[in-house]
């Protein structure tokens, strides 16, 4: 009798614990999924971008900024390169059919295949980054598209370019004639302009956002031109601008991507939010507040662009030649900075191609 009274409770301890058990793995599912995965289902989102991984520019940040979304909230995060126009909307499809509840797109060469399979699943939703795809009369009521307007930064980098020089030489190297880089361009022109009209600015654009030996060639061109400053907007090509100046003992900044550890010449960072547009969209969704069917403007009052204020602070405090003229340059920049987040001063997005002579005789 007594051992089967010891086997009942046996027994009910061993379904109290089953019981208990379950309880414990259902709530660690929820806390898994940061509590906004919409019932059970994961948050599911698929990075398709238009060049490839491993660049220290644009498409690293583009990752960052979805790998820092998934540890955040717990969403799953899925990366493709789509290297070639030929497949971005083969690409764009697939991870739609595959179920991803959120497709992000890059630059203007993916918008046709990016509107194209919006349409055939307007369930699911899409960032469309550094695209224009909701201005016009057609809109979209799955695509969140953001437009980055970068003058204002580049202005400062411009300003503080100007400054730097002693030969009155200043170069600018672009990845691709696109208006947004021009616009750049132009707004870089302006700041050196500001700082130091007796200057004179190279441009010159590589043709690709992928070619470090051409963007070198070019670099080296400027500097045999007598340029001392080289400013560069170039992506992965960056590295051919940094490795030219290096070679010729010459300053050089760039935007995203820090070379300093290559080279400390490298004097600053203009930073543009590739990333953090990629864990707004990504929050958007999962607050339920995704702003579909609207266009967005991403630039300095917004975190769609920055100064990476330390890079510069970095160089003057290891450089004791330029100290004294960079830290100068970085006090005045930043009142500027704030002038153009509260409007008073303006920079305009002029997306002709940039021109010094131009610039230096536009009236004030």
């Amino acid at each position: 009798m007594k051992k089967r009274v010891l086997a009942v409770m046996l027994a009910a301890v061993m379904v109290i614990g089953l019981v208990a058990g379950c309880g414990k793995k259902e709530e660690s599912s929820s806390s898994d999924n940061g509590g906004n995965d919409n019932g059970n289902k994961k948050l599911k989102v698929a990075l398709v971008v238009n060049q490839k991984f491993g660049d220290k520019a644009s498409m690293d940040d583009l990752a960052k900024g979805a790998d820092k979304a998934a540890e955040d909230f717990g969403v799953e995060i899925k990366k493709l390169e789509s290297a070639e126009a030929s497949k971005f909307e083969e690409d764009v499809r697939a991870m739609s059919k595959a179920g991803y509840d959120l497709i992000v797109t890059t630059y203007p060469y993916m918008t046709d295949a990016t509107k194209l399979v919006s349409k055939e699943y307007p369930d699911t939703k899409y960032a469309a980054v550094f695209q224009t795809i909701n201005q016009g009369d057609e809109k979209f009521e799955n695509v969140w598209d953001t437009e980055f307007h970068g003058e204002g930064a580049f202005y400062l980098g411009g300003y503080i370019a100007g400054k730097l020089t002693k030969s009155n030489h200043i170069g600018f190297v672009v990845g691709g004639e696109e208006p947004t880089p021009n616009a750049e361009g132009n707004g870089f022109m302006l700041g050196v302009k500001a700082a130091n009209p007796d200057a004179t600015v190279e441009f010159s654009y590589v043709g690709s956002y992928e070619d470090p030996a051409k963007a070198k060639e070019i670099t080296s061109a400027m500097i045999s031109k007598g340029c001392d400053v080289i400013q560069t907007d170039s992506g992965a090509s960056n590295a051919g601008v940094v490795e030219a100046s290096k070679e010729a003992g010459i300053l050089c900044a760039g935007e995203i991507s820090d070379y300093y550890d290559t080279y400390n010449g490298f004097y600053g960072i203009e930073g543009i939010g590739f990333g953090d547009t990629v864990y707004k969209a990504i929050e958007m969704v999962l607050n339920d507040e995704f702003t579909g069917g609207e266009h967005g403007i991403r630039d300095l009052t917004n975190g769609g662009y920055f100064m990476d204020w330390d890079s510069f602070n970095r160089f003057a405090d290891d450089n004791a030649e330029y100290k004294d003229v960079m830290k100068a340059a970085i006090e005045e920049a930043k009142k500027m900075e704030e002038q153009i987040k509260d409007g008073s001063l303006v920079i305009p997005f002029n997306t002709d191609v940039p021109n010094w002579d131009k610039i230096k005789a536009s009236a004030e």
